[in-house]
């Protein structure tokens, strides 16, 4: 493979003494399509992709090794134990075609636990997939998205589901833009 060179440069590097800040011009919109990208290939639900994209802006900022201290929330998704543990219950739930006993639920949380405790947990197609199903399981139990939403967070007033959904809305007008899930993260 050959590398084309664009540009050198031969200057002295800057003195540690000089603190001086300099603005530098970063093309963030760039992890955005990557992001697009990652949901319209590993979404597992019936959410849509700018949905899942400002749900995961909310989570971790588009940071894929995101952790919260206190917390087993891995991942771009945020994803922690419980939840991946359910997502591997459900998995054998639709399998099965009905409630999977004790042994079967025993060994979908020891298989889930598994998972969630291997690296593959920050891997980015993987984590949203886990978390776009365990979405899906909410979507499923609860009927409509805010219901799914309220019960995804814990919390009944629906502020997290309203967020998220207004964000989305405005990156449906503006697909590349950042400024819709900055505004919404503040």
């Amino acid at each position: 493979m050959t590398t084309k060179v664009i540009k050198t440069h031969k200057a002295q590097l800057t003195p540690k003494s000089d603190a001086t800040p300099v603005t530098v011009q970063i093309d963030d919109s760039a992890r955005l399509r990557e992001i697009r990208q990652l949901v319209q290939t590993n979404n597992r639900s019936t959410l849509d992709e700018n949905l899942v994209i400002c749900q995961i802006y909310m989570e971790s900022r588009f940071d894929a090794n995101a952790t919260v201290a206190g917390s087993t929330a891995k991942g771009l998704m945020q994803m922690n134990k419980g939840a991946v543990q359910q997502v591997y219950k459900y998995r054998k739930q639709k399998e099965i075609g009905r409630m999977p006993g004790d042994p079967q639920t025993h060994q979908a949380f020891a298989d889930g636990a598994a998972m969630h405790a291997s690296p593959a947990m920050f891997d980015e197609a993987t984590n949203i997939q886990l978390g776009t199903e365990y979405m899906q399981y909410w979507v499923d139990k609860a009927g409509s998205l805010d219901a799914a939403y309220k019960l995804y967070r814990g919390l009944s007033n629906g502020v997290y589901y309203k967020k998220i959904s207004a964000c989305a809305e405005k990156l449906k007008t503006d697909p590349n833009s950042m400024h819709p899930l900055r505004d919404m993260a503040r």
